[in-house]
């Protein structure tokens, strides 16, 4: 339990108060105090650097992760708690190999190592993730809307660079993000409470959210419950230059129960349930428009439902151990924009009145995987894990795009009295010029195995393989005016709905292999290499009337090869650890978006692309109270040949820089302890980190060629501990140097600039946690 609280961080201590109340009631006595341990675990006065265990490798035991032959970072979660902080944009910006896209909440992308060539389209259904995110066991993976939880009650984040297939699958191919989440206590009742209220700078206002956990023994040394629960609500801080009103204000509420059972000897079974409920806004400014300004006449909005429940069971074998994941998850979620931009540029010409038009989006998502594997107990040179694992799921989108007033205005200006876009069109309702149906139903199975051999104590080799097969059923359905567009002619401007339907199936192998050599149990010399893998998929029907392009109507799986070297070392008697790795990696039959000015789109295998770079990790305990963290990462990362793709304007250049990928970044964590009389303590800490500069394609000569700039974020929060009582002051994004996270480029003339999605604005805020 030390350990846990260890690499928790938690900075609480026992106060003289809490003392004397254990000792007045000595049957809570050994409660109170393994409480009072389990808060000032965090506290100790050593001059070293924590050892972190990790269990990315997914052997019995959690291990060191200066033992491990990969580049890894791992946070803890109170590093980010204390400055009101939790999301993945906020991981991402302590892990300079990770870039994450962010819209609005649960509208994000993540890249690592540069490894991505498109952004976000909410509209895309096949294009399937580069970056695996889990929670424990739990795969929650969704391109362009990855869940964003802050009930997790967390452990610690394990962020995995380089492809993960062997052990985490084909959506790992360029790195995968681990949650890993506080398991019931069986023995103790304790709990926490934490309350955070801030106030946002600009347009924003008041933030306000509150936390609450309980561990409550069941039966001592068999079961416990952990309970926990959040609810917040953010203050928008996007002007909308229509009405005057501020957007983009999110609400969520969540709630996870956690049961652990020791059913007997050798047996754990762990099961949890977490539901998630957030409503919020687009985080979308207009680039020629006043700083954080928009102009929308319906309002923007985002909903996401989610539930996840999983089973794991971990059953000891004698010489091996069984374990044994079933997850379920079913997800909800709601997109909804201003279109009235498109709606009047391409259908009106773009004379007035703009049209009061609404791009909405709904996706249902139902997931069931279940992965069983052994892993070795034996405590010889040979170590080995190996295991099966399948997932079946289905995908429902639903698109539309009703406008005010469209139907007597398009029968006024096309001289068609009585125009109906439900009757002459078939949208599913009037008023509405686009209605898309694109279903998915997938399988996919897997084996894998990978060991590891010691050979003369000083050399581990390791080597894996993941073998696959997965299948997708896809069927589509579009009608509506631009549904309709695809089967139109110029002598027949209204066609008629474009569906299709498809099954294709993928196989392949993941092979991964691993060397470390142990110069001694400080420092260590490593390399490995792995391969991975993505399925191919399916594309939107592109209308060439509408648009002058033939696109195909499939696209093939694309791959790669990674290749890392390394040094992990600790040095002046464990007050300092150094870690330092180059990496290549090739990546071949690249799915390459082609954004149309017609608004469509389609992918197409169409390029290499290599990524080579240098990330450094350090961390030094400069005296038992002070320590300080640098990470760094400078990538390169680029077309390796010249792409053709049949449109002139969107050819690839030879050396053109991905897009989305910042070239160079770096964070510096601080922190500083301050004792005072008895047991209470002043904490101060801060983070800055810096994100250079990318843009949204290869090159401008393509089009939807736009800069996202450089961010500089500042964070500082000073806290006091007195007795179970954290208080801290607290302040995000200080200099406001973090503004734009992301970028859509603009094709219409009547649309005021590029959209621009926009990071929260300084904020200045006061936490009170309550540990009992």
């Amino acid at each position: 339990m030390g350990k846990q609280l260890i690499a928790h961080g938690a900075l609480a201590m026992l106060s003289l108060g809490v003392i004397a109340t254990a000792q007045a009631q000595p049957e809570t006595t050994s409660a109170a105090a393994r409480a009072a341990a389990r808060q000032a675990a965090g506290n100790s006065d050593s001059d070293k650097v924590d050892r972190v265990e990790i269990t990315a490798t997914r052997a019995v035991n959690a291990v060191d992760a200066q033992q491990v032959a990969a580049a890894i970072t791992v946070l803890q979660p109170e590093g980010l708690a204390r400055f009101g902080l939790g999301n993945l944009g906020d991981i991402s910006r302590l892990v300079p190999a990770m870039s994450v896209q962010e819209q609005g909440p649960g509208v994000n992308n993540i890249t690592m190592r540069a490894l991505v060539v498109r952004g976000i389209v909410p509209s895309e259904i096949q294009d399937a993730s580069l970056v695996a995110v889990y929670v424990d066991e739990m795969p929650v993976t969704l391109k362009s809307g990855n869940p964003d939880l802050r009930v997790l009650d967390l452990e610690r984040i394990e962020v995995l660079q380089g492809p993960q297939g062997t052990l985490f699958g084909a959506s790992a191919m360029a790195g995968a993000v681990r949650q890993i989440t506080q398991k019931p206590d069986t023995n103790d009742l304790f709990g926490s409470v934490e309350a955070v209220a801030s106030r946002s700078a600009g347009f924003g206002g008041n933030n306000h959210n509150l936390r609450g956990m309980l561990n409550v023994p069941l039966k001592d040394e068999v079961a416990g419950l952990r309970l926990t629960a959040y609810t917040g609500a953010d203050s928008g801080y996007i002007r909308n230059d229509f009405n005057g009103a501020t957007t983009n204000a999110v609400s969520t509420n969540q709630g996870r129960a956690a049961l652990r059972i020791r059913a007997q000897p050798g047996l754990v079974i762990d099961a949890s349930v977490t539901a998630s409920n957030i409503k919020g806004g687009i985080n979308d400014a207009y680039g020629k428009l006043a700083p954080f300004t928009t102009y929308a006449l319906l309002p923007q909005k985002s909903n996401d439902a989610l539930q996840l429940v999983n089973l794991a069971v971990n059953y000891e074998l004698g010489g091996a151990q069984l374990v044994s994941s079933t997850s379920y998850l079913h997800r909800d979620t709601g997109y909804a924009t201003s279109a009235q931009y498109p709606a009047t540029a391409f259908i009106f010409g773009g004379k007035n009145p703009l049209m009061a038009s609404a791009y909405t989006i709904d996706n249902r998502v139902t997931d069931f995987a279940q992965e069983v594997r052994l892993n070795s107990r034996d405590g010889g040179p040979f170590k080995w894990s190996a295991g099966a694992f399948f997932e079946t799921g289905k995908r429902k989108l639903r698109q539309e795009q009703p406008t005010a007033g469209f139907d007597s205005r398009f029968g006024e200006t096309r001289n068609f009295p009585g125009y109906s876009s439900q009757a002459n069109d078939l949208a599913t309702t009037r008023d509405n010029y686009f209605s898309g149906r694109q279903d998915t139903s997938s399988h996919q199975v897997a084996l894998f195995a990978e060991g590891s051999y010691t050979v003369f104590d000083k050399l581990d080799l390791t080597a894996g393989l993941r073998l696959f097969k997965g299948t997708q059923d896809f069927d589509l359905h579009f009608s509506g005016l631009f549904g309709n567009l695809a089967g139109a002619t110029p002598a027949a401007p209204v066609g008629s709905p474009e569906t299709s339907s498809s099954s294709a199936t993928a196989q392949g192998a993941n092979p991964r292999f691993a060397a470390a050599y142990r110069i001694d149990q400080q420092h260590m010399l490593y390399a490995n290499a792995g391969k991975g893998f993505r399925y191919g998929g399916n594309n939107q029907p592109v209308p060439f009337s509408f648009c002058g392009v033939h696109a195909p109507a499939t696209f093939a799986p694309d791959s790669l090869w990674s290749y890392e070297a390394g040094s992990k070392n600790t040095l002046f008697g464990q007050r300092m650890t150094f870690n330092v790795n180059a990496y290549l990696t090739n990546w071949n039959d690249v799915q390459v978006f082609n954004k149309l000015p017609c608004t469509y789109y389609f992918t197409q295998n169409a390029g290499k692309i290599r990524s080579e770079g240098v990330e450094l990790e350090t961390s030094v305990k400069l005296t038992r109270h002070a320590s300080i963290g640098v990470n760094a990462a400078y990538n390169h990362a680029y077309a390796r040949d010249a792409v053709i793709t049949g449109i002139a304007a969107q050819n690839i250049p030879a050396g053109a820089r991905t897009p989305y990928a910042p070239r160079v970044a770096a964070s510096v964590t601080a922190s500083y302890r301050i004792a005072l009389a008895g047991t209470d303590a002043i904490g101060l800490a801060a983070s800055y980190a810096y994100k250079g500069r990318a843009y949204t394609n290869f090159a401008a000569a393509q089009g939807s060629y736009a800069e996202i700039p450089s961010s500089n974020t500042l964070n500082a929060t000073v806290t006091y501990l007195t007795g179970g009582i954290e208080v801290g002051l607290f302040g995000t994004n200080l200099t406001n140097g973090n503004k734009v996270s992301d970028a859509t480029t603009n094709s219409i003339a009547i649309q005021p600039g590029d959209t621009l999605f926009m990071a929260r604005p300084r904020t200045v805020g006061l936490r009170v946690k309550s540990r009992f």
